[in-house]
């Protein structure tokens, strides 16, 4: 039974859809071959597909009732898909395809581009050298500038240093430097004539030898200092080490 165009619209997703319009007379002329095939191929998918459904559908009707389902939904989308295709393949098979649309260029490729932009470069170079050897000719008789001569630079006038005398002692400053004299020379007799203090010894140190009851204390206090050392450095690894003693300890334990 004929399906309206409202019940094949509803029956179908968008996509299914497009295919069945482009199958219809009035818009099937309009496709070019390339477009024919990529429709022909997307509509034989469709086909199998429904098909395959529909079959697996049939066979699980016919164990229930003993007949056959031919008005489900896949099977009328199978029909459907498989009218398409034979439009598409009649079509084809007519040549009467439209030409390919020459619309807009597509890119050129990188290497394309960048072929263009080296000759377009190397035109503007080369443009650029003439002018530059044109202008060099144009200037090349023009006669140089002679540069003035320079005066040599006076030399700086410099002025002798004048040294200045000395201002006159007066006689108060005259009279306390002959005082501050005498005091340094009373000064140097009084240290000369003042007995020498000896100074005294510094003590010998006294060695006191420790009894044996020290020495014990000693070796052992340095024993446990070792001790402490290697406890504190291997202190993971006796950790370790002990693991599997205190393990078995607890295994002897639960044996009792």
């Amino acid at each position: 039974m004929a399906m309206s165009p409202q019940e094949i619209r509803e029956l179908c997703t968008a996509r299914e859809w497009a295919l069945v319009q482009a199958s219809q007379p009035g818009s099937i002329e309009k496709l070019s071959s390339t477009e024919l095939k990529k429709h022909a191929v997307n509509a034989q998918k469709l086909v199998t597909k429904w098909q395959d459904l529909s079959r697996s559908q049939n066979r699980t009707e016919s164990r229930k009732s003993g007949s056959p389902n031919v008005d489900s939904r896949s099977h009328e989308k199978h029909d459907l898909f498989k009218t398409a295709l034979s439009a598409f393949q009649a079509q084809l098979a007519t040549g009467a395809a439209a030409p390919a649309s020459s619309g807009t260029k597509g890119k050129p490729n990188s290497r394309v581009r960048s072929s263009e932009a080296r000759s377009a470069r190397r035109t503007t170079r080369k443009t650029l050298n003439r002018e530059k050897k044109s202008l060099n000719r144009a200037a090349a008789p023009a006669a140089k500038p002679v540069a003035a001569p320079v005066a040599p630079a006076a030399k700086p006038t410099t002025k002798k240093a004048t040294k200045k005398k000395p201002a006159p002692k007066t006689a108060a400053a005259k009279a306390s430097t002959k005082l501050a004299a005498q005091r340094r020379k009373r000064a140097a007799a009084i240290a000369a004539a003042a007995p020498a203090v000896p100074q005294p010894k510094a003590p010998k140190a006294i060695k006191v030898k420790a009894t044996p009851a020290k020495q014990v204390g000693l070796a052992g206090k340095v024993k446990a200092t070792r001790t402490a050392i290697a406890v504190r450095t291997n202190k993971i690894a006796g950790h370790v080490s002990g693991k599997g003693k205190r393990a078995q300890g607890k295994r002897d334990s639960r044996g009792r």
